[in-house]
């Protein structure tokens, strides 16, 4: 009964988020900053997420969140949005499915900065990550990771070039964790 409870609750909360986001534009990934002139970024999202277990080591988790990113060389301009994903995880602890992983992940991603740059992309990148568990369903994930974002909305189009981007971030959230 609480599952169930928490995870109505949790679709709410989700809808809120997406309506308001709509409001203010900001449909967006927060895996890439829509400024090309980063090669280093920060990032900090809160996700909903559903990991399965595959094999002793490894796990297939699809999420989604909202949040914010930004250059380290540009402090004063982040950008916000809303992202999807889908991630496969290699944990170094066989049957834990927490603390140290790696991770290949491909997600898509509309990012604004709420002034001129509203950008699409589909960003395939790897982790290197932390999961720490708050509660049996809150997660913390800290991580470094290696993309390379794919846009094409962007007002440089013309002279784009797709770039890999180095960021450091932290992800909170909810986590709904099922085994074989």
């Amino acid at each position: 009964m609480y599952s169930v409870q928490n995870n109505v609750r949790m679709k709410r909360i989700l809808i809120a988020a997406l309506f308001l986001f709509s409001t203010l534009n900001a449909y967006c990934d927060v895996i890439f900053y829509p400024k090309q002139k980063s090669f280093l970024s920060y990032s900090a999202e809160l996700i909903y997420s559903f990991e399965k277990v595959n094999k002793p080591k490894t796990t297939t988790s699809l999420w989604g969140g909202l949040g914010c990113v930004g250059s380290f060389y540009n402090l004063a301009e982040p950008a916000a949005g809303l992202e999807v994903a889908i991630e496969r995880r290699h944990y170094f602890q066989e049957n834990t499915f927490k603390h140290f992983f790696i991770s290949g992940y491909l997600g898509a991603a509309y990012m604004t900065d709420f002034n001129y740059i509203s950008d699409f992309g589909i960003v395939p990148g790897f982790k290197l990550n932390y999961k720490g568990q708050l509660s049996p369903q809150t997660v913390i994930e800290p991580y470094v990771s290696l993309s390379v974002p794919l846009t094409w909305e962007t007002e440089d189009f013309d002279r784009y070039l797709p770039l890999p981007v180095i960021t450091v971030g932290i992800r909170l959230g909810l986590c709904n964790f099922k085994t074989k």
